[in-house]
């Protein structure tokens, strides 16, 4: 069991630097004694979790030759996905990240058009008392809970049990990412003008301004964050 779970906690390491870009679609990995050395494990668990890496479509083994990062982009696996939609990774490749940015807004757009036709009075009223307490977040990081709740709860009240899945299945994502966001580059009364504003159009069944306003509370934290891609 101790062996097993060594294996997790290597596979999910290396699930992680791929993510992050620190391995590169293409770039061969180091020696299997060298990961050994460098992660403190065997190079027998070194083997056996390349090889599940490898079943799970991240690497590619060759023969002789070593392993190199598959392009798990263009032939991701359901592995794949599930590894990262629990991503604890500090920074996301950047192409990966603009990707996952793309999808809330396909998503949470389209939710906010159905909230609009289908929310009820009382469930426009629970996004109003989460607004508040954005607002009345005594530091950044305060809000952070009640940001990702209201995000979802559009999901759920959009009334497709599938959009709602699929947020809360990247949910831990996101709540890293507003995390980031918000502990390195807040800017609290645009993210509180915005979400407010979502919370008004909503009320008057504004569905093309419900649109734009849950695309704007995306963009504000993803292009915070794009930024500091760009300088580091």
């Amino acid at each position: 069991m101790k062996q097993e779970g060594l294996k997790k906690s290597f596979v999910h390491t290396m699930q992680q630097k791929i993510f992050s870009g620190e391995y590169q679609v293409g770039q061969q990995l180091p020696p299997e004694r060298e990961l050994a050395a460098e992660l403190g494990v065997s190079r027998s668990l070194v083997n056996t979790g390349i090889s599940e890496l490898a079943n799970q479509g991240f690497i590619r083994i060759i023969p002789r030759q070593g392993s190199i990062v598959a392009d798990y982009k263009k032939n991701g696996t359901l592995q794949v996905l599930s590894a990262l939609m629990s991503c604890d990774s500090f920074r996301l490749d950047y192409p990966l990240f603009c990707n996952l940015v793309d999808l809330r807004v396909l998503i949470e757009c389209e939710c906010a058009r159905l909230a609009c036709l289908n929310a009820t009075a009382e469930e426009i009223d629970t996004l109003g008392v989460l607004s508040h307490c954005i607002r009345n977040a005594a530091d950044p990081l305060d809000a952070v809970e009640p940001i990702v709740r209201f995000h979802f709860l559009i999901t759920q009240y959009s009334g497709n049990a599938v959009y709602a899945m699929t947020y809360k299945s990247f949910e831990s994502t996101i709540i890293r990412l507003t995390r980031q966001h918000l502990t390195l580059a807040p800017d609290m009364p645009k993210t509180i003008k915005l979400h407010e504003s979502l919370v008004r159009s909503l009320q008057a069944h504004d569905t093309e301004a419900s649109v734009q306003n849950a695309k704007l509370c995306i963009l504000h934290g993803a292009n915070a964050l794009k930024k500091l891609y760009r300088t580091t």
